[in-house]
């Protein structure tokens, strides 16, 4: 649990604030890392709350991403399906009056740990799913910056779809992994666009013609 996080929370003021929204505000601050961030269920937190309509938890949940309280990340599994949502709570100074409007001024980030087994902590998420998709592992922090970038644009999601026609591809071609192109210059290049209208046919007739002469 972060102190700090909860302590804002509880301070804080915004508007159109009613005692559902409030209690909601704190229970994620309550969730949340070292790193400011948490990622419980609608059901979870309904079960807290004593709600039982999830979409009104998440249409909460969204007015506090756009008064700048949180930022919303989706997640997914490796197969594709959707997990619980992970929030990081950026929470504006405890002072900031109660319009909500206001651009809240970030929380100071957490130092790293250095610990052995948690240095890949901020490998978190989406980007995780997407490496795992991707078919050259070679230098993950250069990648991870180079996603962070484009998903800013790019819908994540459509990423990973563009990340998986691509390492169907290099299979279908049975190339060396020396020889796929590096991720972070995948990303950077917008290869992935070349992906959007790949067909899996195209790529099978190509090889057959090969084999052919």
């Amino acid at each position: 649990m972060s102190i700090e996080c909860l302590n804002r929370a509880l301070k804080i003021q915004f508007e159109n604030q009613t005692p559902t929204k409030r209690l909601i505000l704190i229970l994620l601050a309550n969730y949340c890392d070292d790193q400011n961030s948490c990622y419980p269920s609608y059901q979870h937190i309904a079960k807290l709350s004593g709600l039982k309509d999830t979409k009104h938890i998440a249409s909460i949940i969204k007015e506090f991403e756009e008064l700048g309280f949180l930022r919303i990340e989706k997640r997914f599994k490796a197969d594709g399906g959707n997990l619980s949502n992970r929030y990081h709570l950026t929470l504006g100074s405890v002072d900031t009056p109660p319009t909500g409007l206001q651009t809240p001024t970030p929380l100071v980030s957490t130092p790293p740990n250095t610990k052995e087994d948690t240095k890949d902590n901020k490998y978190i998420g989406e980007f995780e799913i997407f490496w795992k998709v991707y078919p050259n592992k070679s230098k993950k922090n250069y990648a991870y910056d180079k996603y962070l970038k484009v998903v800013k644009d790019y819908d994540s999601g459509k990423l990973l779809q563009m990340a998986k026609r691509f390492a169907h591809h290099m299979e279908e071609e049975k190339r060396e992994t020396k020889f796929i192109q590096h991720c972070s210059a995948w990303l950077n290049q917008k290869t992935y666009l070349d992906y959007e209208d790949y067909k899996i046919e195209n790529i099978k007739k190509k090889n057959l013609n090969a084999i052919a002469g």
